[in-house]
């Protein structure tokens, strides 16, 4: 038996789908680069930011908490953002996710920033790539 199944078709026709039915926010993805320091004036000097993605994103839902570190409390959120399979260059752990787009119900979120974490690796017909990214800030 040398049939071979070819999962082009299928995985093209479930990767236009989920990108036009299912992604629901947008958001910009952005690379930032090392900051430097000088030893001799003592100054830093933040990295700098491109842009390697603005488009469609599905944020699912957050989970929340907070952490106390030294007299302050610090508010911690993680979610998964799903963005289209084909996008190029990759997220890479450390880039930084600004959701820039949100639907009515879900306003709240415009403008929040979060710093990628992980990414979930998954097999041939998977729609979309799905990151586990985190926000943290301080307590008021």
């Amino acid at each position: 038996m040398t049939d071979v199944v070819s999962f082009g078709p299928a995985r093209d026709y479930v990767r236009s789908r989920v990108t036009q039915e299912f992604l629901n926010y947008e958001c910009r993805v952005e690379r930032v680069g090392r900051p430097s320091y000088d030893e001799e004036t003592l100054q830093g000097t933040p990295g700098t930011r491109s842009t390697i993605y603005e488009g469609k994103c599905r944020v699912w839902a957050t989970t929340a908490s907070t952490v106390i570190v030294g007299d302050g409390d610090v508010q911690t959120e993680q979610t998964m953002i799903s963005l289209p399979w084909n996008i190029d260059p990759l997220p890479l752990r450390n880039d930084e996710v600004i959701i820039t787009n949100t639907p009515v119900e879900d306003t709240a979120l415009e403008g929040k920033r979060y710093q990628i974490q992980d990414y979930a690796t998954a097999g041939e017909l998977r729609p979309t790539r799905r990151y586990t990214v985190i926000a943290m800030q301080r307590s008021a």
